[in-house]
C-alpha cells in the first residue's frame, strides 16, 4: 500500500540554533531585568530568546549580548488558559474565549503555543476538549520547566498524541518558562535555519523545522527518500512512537536510519514522532512525521 510522507525535515538546508521561546522578567513577574535574563542565555550558549512577559510586550533591551537574536512575545495570561504570541509587536486582548484570541494572533501572522496543558492540581490547564476544538495553532509545549517545581507534570506528550491521534497538526515546543535564574536552560528548542534573524527562526519554528529537548542533542535529523536519519552526540536510546502513544519499538545506539513504511508493518499509523533518551531523563523530541496511505 504506497505512502505520502509528509515530514519537516525534507528541508535541511541551514543552522540548528538553540533558543527558549518563554521566559519573564522584572516587566512581570521574574526576577531578572530583560537585560541580565539574556546575558543569562548567552552564556548558556542560546542563539535566540524570546521574552514573553504576562500580558505586556517587553520592548527589545538596548543593550544586549552580541549574537543573540532577540523575538518579541507575550503570554496572554489573564482571564483564561495561557498561551503564547510569538512575534508580537502589540497586545492581542486576553478575551476569555481564547479561540478569539488564537484567531486574532494567527491574523497578525504571529506564532501561537498553547502554554502547559498539565499543569495544575488536576494536571488540566488546557480541557482537551478545548485543545482539540481550537483550529490553527501551531502547538503546544510538551514540556514546561517551571512546572517541574510547580503542581501538575512538566510532561504533555499524552496531550499531543491524543491531539495528533485526531488529526490535529500540531507542534510541540519545550520552554523554560523561567522566572529565576534557576529555570533557565531546562528545556529548549533547536531550529533549523537559514540565518538567525528573528523572521526566518518564527517561520521555521511554524513549519515544526526543529526539535525540543531537555538535554539530548542532535547532529543529523533528516528525511527524504522514505526515510529518516538520526546522529545523536548524548543520546542512547531511540524510541519510536505512532498514533495513540503506541511505543512501536526501543533502538539503543546513537545513530539511526529508519525506512519509514517498513517501519510502519501492518500498522498503517498516521504519524510517527521519535524521542531520543540520554542520562538522567533528558529527551530529546522530534516532530511528528506524516504519513497518508492510498
Amino acid at each position: 500500500m504506497p505512502v505520502r510522507i509528509d515530514s519537516p525535515y525534507d528541508q535541511n538546508s541551514g543552522d540548528w540554533l538553540k533558543g527558549n521561546l518563554h521566559a519573564h522578567t522584572t516587566h512581570s513577574d521574574g526576577a531578572q531585568s530583560p537585560e541580565e535574563l539574556l546575558s543569562i542565555y548567552q552564556r548558556l550558549g542560546y542563539d535566540w530568546i524570546c521574552i514573553s512577559d504576562h500580558d505586556t510586550v517587553t520592548p527589545r533591551p538596548d543593550r544586549r549580548p552580541e549574537g543573540l537574536a532577540f523575538l518579541s512575545g507575550n503570554e496572554v495570561t489573564a482571564r483564561g488558559p495561557h498561551l503564547l504570541h510569538i512575534g508580537a509587536s502589540d497586545l492581542v486582548a486576553p478575551d476569555p474565549d481564547r479561540p478569539k484570541v488564537v484567531s486574532e494572533i494567527l491574523a497578525r501572522n504571529g506564532l501561537c503555543i498553547l502554554n502547559h496543558p498539565n499543569w495544575g492540581f488536576e494536571f488540566l490547564h488546557w480541557p482537551q476538549e478545548l485543545l482539540e476544538s481550537i483550529p490553527g495553532y501551531h502547538g503546544i509545549e510538551i514540556y514546561n520547566g517551571i512546572v517541574r517545581r510547580l503542581e501538575g507534570s512538566s510532561l504533555a506528550t499524552d496531550r499531543w498524541d491524543r491531539l495528533l491521534s485526531k488529526g490535529k497538526r500540531v507542534w510541540g515546543f519545550a520552554n523554560d518558562d523561567a522566572h529565576l535564574e534557576s529555570d533557565c536552560g531546562i528545556a529548549w528548542n533547536v531550529v533549523r535555519c537559514e540565518k538567525g534573524d528573528p523572521g526566518p527562526i518564527i517561520e521555521s519554528l511554524k513549519s515544526g523545522r526543529f526539535y525540543a529537548s531537555t538535554g539530548v542533542s542532535l547532529s543529523a535529523l533528516e528525511t527524504g527518500g522514505g526515510k529518516i536519519r538520526m546522529i545523536s552526540t548524548n543520546g542512547s536510546c531511540c524510541v519510536v512512537v505512532m498514533d495513540h502513544g503506541v511505543e512501536l519499538g526501543r533502538y539503543p545506539g546513537r545513530s539511526w536510519q529508519f525506512d519509514l513504511e517498513r517501519l510502519a508493518g501492518s500498522w498503517r499509523p498516521s504519524y510517527f514522532r521519535f524521542e531520543i533518551l540520554g542520562d538522567s531523563g533528558a529527551t530529546a523530541w522530534t516532530q511528528p512525521i506524516f504519513l497518508e496511505w492510498t
